[in-house]
């Protein structure tokens, strides 16, 4: 019943989610300058999701028609 459009979507969302956890863990516990450096790319990337996200749900319409180039 999940329609097949929004797997992209709903993946890029999960994909977020544990970069968020992640990040937040690695930057809590920052045991090296390392450990830090990851945290914030990995926000970095989470800010680059949360992009694919938005240009993605911009890009699918349920009432386009198959063969219509999109916008």
């Amino acid at each position: 019943c999940f329609h097949w459009l929004f797997q992209d979507i709903f993946n890029s969302v999960i994909s977020a989610l544990f970069l968020l956890v992640a990040c937040l863990f690695a930057i809590t516990i920052k045991t090296n300058k390392g450990t830090l450096a990851g945290g914030v790319l990995g926000l970095i990337l989470l800010v680059l999701c949360i992009v694919n996200v938005v240009l993605l749900c911009k890009k699918i319409s349920l009432d386009r028609g198959r063969n219509t180039p999109a916008r």
